[in-house]
């Protein structure tokens, strides 16, 4: 069994302090209390949220505070995993997840994360290398043209994009000067304005500011 879940600062920053109601029925109660353990709720939870997260992050493309919102996230996960070091297999856990379930938005900051150099001293589970090696690559770092020729393949509404990836395409494009590869790539993620979304679903790791003392 395991016994760490989450901390207190991850639950705030990617769970805003709920939790998803569990079956009433006594019997699916049953099921879940033999089958799931503390870690596979707040691991369920946090992929959920993070993915309804990334639905409203696509809608807020032309945000001006898109970039800062999405290094803060970046910043604001590294500190946390550098206060609380078991929360990296966590993160790990919810990368591997948000990967399988095409939420390309959490998976590839969560790469980032936990690649991040301030982190290379903390000890890692064994697969660490194999599940980052997964998503390597993957979107075709730094112009990220590869993930939007992928995207011009995508026809499910179940596939969410990297919102990294198609941030730092267009602002390159345009300071290229390739005005025609940017507005298609802006015309691309309008798309999700009009799909099913929350603003207020956008998770407080992306928009909470670094505390500072006086």
């Amino acid at each position: 069994m395991r016994n760490r879940s989450l901390s207190n600062e991850g639950l705030s920053l990617y769970l805003d302090g709920t939790i998803q109601t569990r079956p009433k029925k006594w019997y699916r109660n049953l099921i879940c209390n033999l089958f799931h353990s503390d870690y596979d709720d707040r691991l369920f939870d946090v992929v959920h949220k993070s993915r309804a997260s990334t639905k409203a992050l696509c809608a807020e493309f032309e945000n001006p505070l898109l970039s800062q919102m999405l290094d803060s996230a970046i910043c604001n996960t590294v500190r946390l995993i550098l206060s609380n070091k078991n929360d990296y297999r966590f993160f790990l856990d919810v990368m591997q997840k948000a990967l399988q379930t095409n939420d390309h938005t959490t998976a590839h900051l969560l790469y980032i994360v936990l690649t991040n150099e301030a982190l290379n001293k903390i000890k890692k589970p064994k697969r660490t290398i194999s599940e980052l090696d997964k998503v390597k690559g993957k979107y075709g770092s730094p112009t990220y043209k590869k993930h939007i020729d992928f995207w011009r393949t995508v026809r499910s509404d179940d596939i969410l994009p990297s919102v990294i990836a198609f941030n730092n395409f267009y602002k390159r494009r345009i300071f290229m000067m390739r005005f025609y590869e940017a507005k298609e790539a802006a015309q691309n993620m309008e798309i999700f304005k009009y799909l099913e979304h929350d603003k207020n679903d956008i998770l407080p790791v992306y928009v909470l500011k670094e505390k500072t003392s006086n």
